[in-house]
């Protein structure tokens, strides 16, 4: 008898990684091979593909997978772009002449060292301590969802994107509550108002079973929120035993590693990440707030570019994947 083949759900928690929660964002479309239980998730973008993360499946079958839809992706006249993938995809994009560009790091901590501990942590207490003396109490949201809660953090989210201003780039807009298997939520609040959301999930991708996939605090919380929510979770990850967490994407002040275009694309390249990146957009900032927490690994991640030489419309459809805009 053929097994029946995973939910997108269930393939996302056993064997997904950093970003491959975009899968379960209806916007996506979905690509299954027969004969693999797994998928990809991409946004067609101007005859590309743009993927998020490596093919969810069991590492065995990842490449096969990638094959096929290189297979389904030529016929349809579309180049394939993979953003953050891991050092494993990488590799399978060399042998096949992709070009490659590593952007990010893969950032892990443990939650049994105490980021607040000793004196290296002395200016993580003070944030801390800061957010506590304005009365932010963070606790973990959990039993039987209360839908009156829920809107009002949902209210609190859609104030804190109307608050965000100039260049502006993210991997997909926040599914507070969506897809509850796998999931576990740390609140803050403030004189009884919701003011900050930390999501976590369950992944399979990495020796880490979780990994904290949003953070953001209200326009009008206390500074450090963000910092607080962060510190409860591992706190409560540390009373469980629990050893790794995966603190999401980290992205490098400078592009690393290059392979596959010539000189002056590099160039060119390493010029345009450092300004828009870096500069403009502070993208580098995200891993300066992580290094707080004590970060214990790291694993370099990639832009992949099926298409050599790469065109304006693989940096068009970047752009669009990567949601790139400009608010007032």
């Amino acid at each position: 008898m053929t097994k029946p083949l995973s939910t997108v759900v269930d393939l996302v928690r056993q064997y997904g990684g950093v970003v491959s929660h975009a899968a379960l964002d209806p916007t996506h479309s979905t690509f299954r091979a027969p004969g693999i239980d797994g998928l990809i998730s991409y946004l067609p973008v101007c005859r590309c593909a743009v993927v998020q993360g490596d093919p969810v499946c069991a590492p065995a079958h990842k490449a096969q997978l990638a094959d096929a839809f290189a297979d389904y992706c030529a016929d349809k006249g579309w180049s394939i772009l993979y953003v953050t993938a891991t050092a494993g995809m990488q590799a399978y994009a060399h042998e096949r002449g992709y070009v490659s560009m590593e952007v990010a790091d893969l950032l892990v901590a443990d939650p049994q060292n105490d980021p607040e501990a000793g004196p290296e942590g002395r200016h993580l207490r003070q944030h801390l301590n800061h957010a506590r003396r304005a009365e932010v109490k963070v606790s973990e949201y959990k039993g039987e969802p209360d839908a009156q809660f829920e809107a009002e953090t949902q209210a609190m989210c859609a104030s804190w994107l109307r608050g965000r201003h100039g260049l502006q780039m993210y991997l997909g807009r926040p599914r507070l509550f969506d897809d509850r298997v796998g999931r576990r939520w740390f609140i803050a609040e403030q004189a009884g108002k919701v003011v900050g959301f930390l999501s976590m999930l369950r992944v399979g991708c990495t020796e880490c079973p979780n990994l904290i996939n949003i953070v953001f605090s209200s326009p009008a919380a206390p500074l450090y929120t963000n910092e607080l929510m962060v510190a409860t979770a591992l706190q409560a990850l540390r009373e469980e035993g629990v050893r790794s967490i995966c603190l999401g994407v980290g992205p490098l002040e400078k592009l690393g590693r290059i392979e596959g275009c010539g000189a002056t694309a590099e160039w060119l390249s390493r010029k345009l990440y450092y300004l828009s990146s870096t500069k403009l957009m502070h993208q580098y900032d995200k891993t300066v707030f992580w290094e707080k927490f004590r970060v214990a690994q790291r694993e370099p991640l990639y832009l992949l570019f099926q298409s050599s030489p790469i065109g304006l419309r693989e940096i068009y459809a970047l752009l669009r994947g990567l949601h790139f805009s400009m608010k007032g």
